[in-house]
C-alpha cells in the first residue's frame, strides 16, 4: 500500500481551516469548503462573506494613517514578518474563490468571482506546499501573485516589489526566492499556453447551494502547526 492510499481524505462539504504558519507562529487562517480531495489535487471553495483572520500591526507599534494603501500594507507586512510581533484580526472575504492545489506544488490557483457573481478571473498564490494536518492543511504565503484574466488571454505580476524587498532583506532566503519563481515561471508557461488548469471550465462551476458560509470554530484562534 503507496503512503498515499494512507491519506484521510475529506468529503465534499467539510469545512476544514488552511492556516499559514510562519517560524512557528500563525501567520493567518481561514475556513474553506472542500469540494473534491484526490490523490492528484485538492480543490475547496471560499465564497464572498467568509470571515479570516489575518496579521496586523500590534497595538506596541505605530499603525499606518490608511492600512488599505497599497504602500502601507506592504510596509506593515514587511514589518511584521521581520520583527515577528503581529497579532490577528478578523477579515471579510470580498470576493468568492475556488482553490485548486495539487501535492508538492508550490502555488494555488484560484478561480475567482466578483461579489455579484461575475467572472474575476485566475489569481495564482504562490505558496509552500500544503501540508495536512488534523484540521485542514498549512501552507504559508509567500507574497509573489499572478493575476490573469478568466480566458488567460492577458496575466500580471502582483507584489513583487513586496517579494523583492523581503529577499533584499533576507527574510526569505535565496533558495526559497528561486523556488519560488521558477514555480511562478512554471506557472505561467502553463496560463500562456492554456494548459492544466487553466484549460479547464472552472469559471463555469457552480457550488453546491446547500454549503453553508464556512466559519472557523470557536477556539481556533492562536493555534499554531504542530510536527
Amino acid at each position: 500500500m503507496s503512503e498515499l492510499d494512507d491519506v484521510q481524505r475529506w468529503q465534499p462539504g467539510t469545512t476544514i481551516v488552511h492556516r499559514e504558519v510562519w517560524q512557528g507562529r500563525l501567520w493567518a487562517q481561514r475556513p474553506m469548503i472542500v469540494v473534491s480531495d484526490e490523490a492528484d489535487r485538492l480543490i475547496t471553495w471560499i465564497p464572498v462573506g467568509t470571515v479570516r483572520q489575518v496579521p496586523t500591526t500590534p497595538p506596541t507599534r505605530p499603525h499606518p494613517v490608511d492600512p488599505a494603501d497599497p504602500t502601507n500594507r506592504k510596509a506593515s507586512v514587511i514589518a511584521n514578518l521581520e520583527l515577528g510581533d503581529w497579532v490577528l484580526t478578523d477579515h471579510v472575504w470580498d470576493v468568492s474563490t475556488l482553490w485548486i492545489m495539487r501535492p508538492g506544488d508550490w502555488h494555488a490557483a484560484w478561480a475567482s468571482w466578483r461579489a455579484d457573481g461575475t467572472k474575476l478571473g485566475w489569481y495564482i498564490n504562490l505558496q509552500e506546499p500544503f501540508v495536512r494536518t488534523e484540521a485542514g492543511i498549512d501552507a504559508m504565503d509567500l507574497m509573489l501573485d499572478i493575476v490573469a484574466e478568466p480566458d488567460c488571454s492577458s496575466w500580471r505580476w502582483k507584489d513583487a516589489d513586496e517579494f523583492d524587498e523581503l529577499v533584499d532583506r533576507g527574510i526569505f532566503g535565496q533558495d526559497l526566492a528561486g523556488t519560488v519563481l521558477n514555480e511562478a515561471h512554471r506557472v505561467i508557461e502553463s496560463i500562456e499556453a492554456r494548459t492544466g488548469v487553466f484549460g479547464e471550465p472552472w469559471h463555469d462551476w457552480q457550488p453546491d447551494p446547500s454549503w453553508p458560509r464556512p466559519r472557523l470554530r470557536d477556539g481556533q484562534a492562536g493555534t499554531v502547526a504542530t510536527s
